[in-house]
């Protein structure tokens, strides 16, 4: 049974697995749930460092819900959304991922730089079989949908 098939509220206690000047990576083992909150806009180079890191974490830990706060990224490259695509593809099989939810700003979310990485992914068949992936503009509603509305604590 899954935290979110759960009729007892759930609650969510972080333990920091990595931190630096641009990422929080936090973990609660007890529900499968990895957070990760990007502090401020990386280059390309420390984006790909951070986010194989988060990747990292979520399949080691056998995450099946993951919830990044990515507002404070203003952009992605276009090969960095590539690059993404490129390095989750042959993870895919090995994740426990159920639940993916991104936090963005309304002007990123505009930009469509997710919606594309997000339609990719979509198409995946390892993807489709077993993991809902949603964005959002409020961490609240992202954590509302992640967990059937039964979270008892906030972020």
């Amino acid at each position: 049974m899954t935290a979110a098939n759960t009729t007892e509220p759930i609650s969510i206690q972080l333990n920091t697995l990595y931190q630096d000047e641009y990422i929080i990576i936090q973990l609660d083992e007890h529900i499968k749930f990895v957070y990760v909150e990007w502090l401020q806009h990386p280059s390309s180079e420390i984006f790909r460092q951070n986010f194989k890191i988060a990747i990292e974490a979520c399949i080691s830990n056998n995450c099946q819900y993951w919830l990044s706060d990515a507002r404070a990224i203003h952009y992605v490259e276009f090969a960095d959304q590539n690059w993404m695509l490129e390095l989750i593809y042959p993870l895919l099989p090995k994740s426990n991922l159920l639940k993916f939810a991104r936090v963005n700003t309304l002007e990123s979310i505009a930009l469509m730089d997710v919606a594309r990485v997000c339609t990719k992914l979509e198409q995946l068949p390892e993807f489709k079989l077993k993991t809902q992936l949603e964005v959002f503009n409020y961490k609240a509603t992202a954590l509302d949908w992640m967990f059937d509305g039964s979270l008892a604590t906030e972020l």
